[in-house]
């Protein structure tokens, strides 16, 4: 009696739950407010940039690779969500940022040269990207660095300002902002250095090692065109796309209690738990939701149910073989679940595998899809592997039809 007493008080705790956060997320502070759309759904800014050699400097593979650098750099910088930088030819470079408000700001601050400076522990300018020669990815003593070398007079200054500043810091600026504040730990007279510490992988070196070289090749940016692109059609796409999800959703719910009765409603509140945390993790994150993300979204809810109906299958097969509503459940649970980690585990990696070798829109339709997936096997196992538990002990699955249709 006791334990009926109480899965009857959890069951009704988390369906009130389950309605107080749809109220808060979905009416009283929508989270659809807070998400951050791509360029198909918000709109923005879209150019295409010339890149101009200077004396001394062509405009090669290499310069390339440390304008898109740089560019990346500063798309980060002006907190913009999935923006697409592809190179196009020799030396050109498309740019395309989402939710851009700024259009002419924005194309200024990007088109900019980079400006390196290393200045002195009270903030005078000792070198710039001018004195630096090369800058590369290192490792040194199992520890991943950037080597620095300078030119003669960048040699010079540096060996004067380690002379004087020993033991002290010299902060390493790009643009503005702080990238670097190493530890003077003795005097360099050869104009070579290190930076070390920070660099949990390769990968961050060499991008440090961009940036760094960046400062040091000015590669001039000319903008030869640039389109606002109106989110209209976004607008179109997001009701579209809204009304096409809240109507499968009513489908869907309909038809799980129209099928397996009880269990239907357990597979429902499933359904929503798991759309609301599938949301919040990509609010989280910062992801940027586009078409091809909603796609991944959709087909991720698909798998939910899936892996509830696969559940609910099994429940009904053992009851029909005779056992009781609690056995039934234990041993439906414990065959079902095998099924639900063969799939998910499958789609997981299939996804895993579209994010890290695709790019663009291919990889916003991998990651929700991941998401949706991870968080799929996580609602089966935690909500409907929990929640039809507390209906079995709470006495309600007496009649087979009404448990699980």
């Amino acid at each position: 009696m006791r334990t009926r007493r109480r899965s009857v008080i959890q069951f009704f705790a988390l369906v009130a739950a389950v309605f107080a956060a749809l109220y808060y997320f979905g009416v009283a502070n929508p989270i659809t407010n807070h998400l951050r759309y791509g360029l198909d759904l918000k709109g923005g800014v879209s150019a295409t940039y010339q890149a101009v050699p200077s004396p001394g400097a062509p405009v090669n593979s290499a310069a390339m690779q440390r304008v898109m650098a740089i560019m990346n750099y500063r798309v980060n910088a002006l907190g913009v969500s999935e923006p697409i930088i592809q190179q196009i030819g020799r030396s050109r470079l498309s740019v395309s940022l989402p939710g851009v408000k700024n259009t002419q700001q924005a194309l200024k601050y990007l088109g900019q040269t980079a400006v390196l400076k290393i200045e002195s522990p009270k903030g005078k300018v000792l070198l710039t990207g001018g004195d630096l020669k090369n800058a590369q990815a290192e490792i040194s003593q199992g520890s991943y660095v950037v080597g620095l070398t300078f030119n003669a007079r960048g040699t010079t200054i540096f060996k004067d300002a380690t002379t004087k500043y020993l033991h002290q810091k010299m902060p390493i600026y790009l643009d503005g902002k702080l990238l670097e504040a190493p530890t003077v730990d003795a005097v360099i007279p050869n104009g070579q250095a290190q930076l070390s510490g920070g660099f949990s992988t390769l990968k961050q070196a060499q991008r440090m090692a961009l940036l760094l070289q960046s400062g040091a090749l000015p590669v001039n940016l000319k903008v030869l065109a640039d389109t606002t692109v109106s989110p209209t059609l976004g607008k179109a796409a997001v009701h579209a796309s809204t009304m096409a999800a809240a109507l499968a959703i009513i489908l869907i719910i309909a038809v799980l209690i129209i099928w397996y009765r009880l269990s239907g409603v357990v597979a429902d509140m499933a359904l929503i738990i798991y759309l609301l945390l599938v949301v919040g993790v990509l609010w989280a994150i910062h992801a940027s939701i586009t078409v091809p993300g909603l796609a991944g979204l959709i087909l991720s809810v698909g798998m939910a149910v899936d892996a509830n109906v696969i559940i609910f299958a099994r429940v009904r097969e053992e009851m029909i073989n005779g056992k009781t509503a609690q056995a039934s459940v234990r041993q439906g649970f414990r065959h079902a679940i095998r099924a639900i980690l063969d799939s998910h585990v499958t789609t997981f990696v299939s996804s895993m595998i579209l994010f890290f070798l695709g790019t663009g829109n291919v990889k916003g339709f991998a990651l929700t899809l991941m998401i949706g997936t991870a968080v799929s096997l996580f609602t089966a196992v935690t909500v409907t592997g929990v929640v039809i538990r507390w209906v079995a002990d709470s006495g309600w699955t007496r009649v087979r039809s009404l448990f699980v249709g």
